[in-house]
């Protein structure tokens, strides 16, 4: 499982600034990889940018089932971006709640229930290629 995870954000000048998925958490507790979606979980997280950075910042969920037909973005959550005066990093934490009802995806699912999660960073309209992905791993989500 490759949460808790992490991928350079790229920018152009090249910098530090780095997306992270800290940790996903779900009621059911043990094993971390299997998730009843009746119950809900939530995806934590934060992204660090540039000082001189200023607009709005995404961060969507994408959900592709293993064999079976869903192949979708199950959440989003935006948060502002402000600039600052100084040449430092800045760091804006986000969550994604799934509150489990309804389920964000189908219970039971009629495919394999196994699904691979990626969480992706998009600055504004993305016209200025700002990004980055964290693949999440691998979930039997029933």
């Amino acid at each position: 499982m490759a949460v808790p995870g992490s991928s350079q954000v790229q920018l152009t000048p090249a910098g530090p600034s780095e997306f992270y998925v800290d940790k996903m958490t779900d009621p059911n507790g043990a094993p971390t990889n299997v998730i009843d979606v009746d119950q809900g979980f939530n995806v934590y997280g934060r992204v660090t940018l540039p000082g001189w950075l200023t607009g709005k910042g995404h961060v969507a969920i994408y959900a592709d089932e293993l064999g079976g037909q869903i192949d979708k973005k199950i959440g989003q959550t935006d948060f502002d971006i402000t600039a600052s005066v100084g040449e430092h990093l800045k760091t804006y934490k986000w969550e994604l709640i799934f509150p489990g009802n309804p389920p964000v995806l189908p219970d039971p699912s009629h495919g394999s229930q196994l699904y691979r999660l990626a969480a992706v960073f998009t600055f504004g309209d993305q016209s200025t290629d700002i990004a980055a992905f964290v693949e999440m791993g691998l979930f039997l989500i029933n």
